[in-house]
């Protein structure tokens, strides 16, 4: 059978399968992505936690178990960061960058924060933010500062002229 006539199903519950309440049966022909499925889950209803599919007779993968939960509000916001971070370490992978490192101090009594930077910046070529954070621990020292900031080499400012 050719795969985009096969008839493929899904239910859609409002917890987990078979121990809740299934809100709507769905029904389409051909491949489906997760995120299409969910957006169909989605305009039907918002409650919904599981999608539980099945497979058309005819498919190889008949009658193995396929579930799509839905994400809670936190696993999609660290999605998001996953895949915003990769986009900037590709954007940047190969670059030379500096680095200067900081922490904030605060006065509570004034209710203010002040950014402390180090005296020193350091350059280098970017490849994770994992290996930025590892040289501001080697430089600044582990656990003594809490941000940094980047610089392409490119957008540094002209250095001041000695012209004495």
């Amino acid at each position: 059978m050719n795969a985009k006539t096969m008839k493929h199903s899904a239910s859609i519950w409002d917890g987990e399968v078979g121990t809740s309440r299934c809100i709507d049966v769905v029904h389409w022909e051909g491949d489906i992505t997760p995120v299409q499925l969910a957006n169909v889950a989605n305009q039907i209803s918002a409650d919904w936690q599981m999608i539980d599919m099945q497979l058309d007779p005819a498919h190889p993968m008949h009658g193995n178990a396929y579930h799509l939960r839905r994400m809670t509000d936190d696993e999609y916001d660290e999605a998001e960061y996953l895949k915003r971070k990769a986009a900037f370490e590709a954007r940047y992978a190969g670059k030379r960058v500096w680095v200067h490192g900081y922490h904030v101090d605060g006065d509570v009594a004034a209710g203010t924060d002040q950014p402390f930077f180090y005296d020193m910046m350091f350059s280098t070529m970017f490849i994770t933010l994992d290996d930025i954070e590892a040289l501001c621990d080697k430089h600044y020292g582990e656990g003594i500062w809490e941000e940094y900031s980047l610089y392409l080499d490119d957008q540094l400012p002209e250095p001041l002229a000695i012209d004495f």
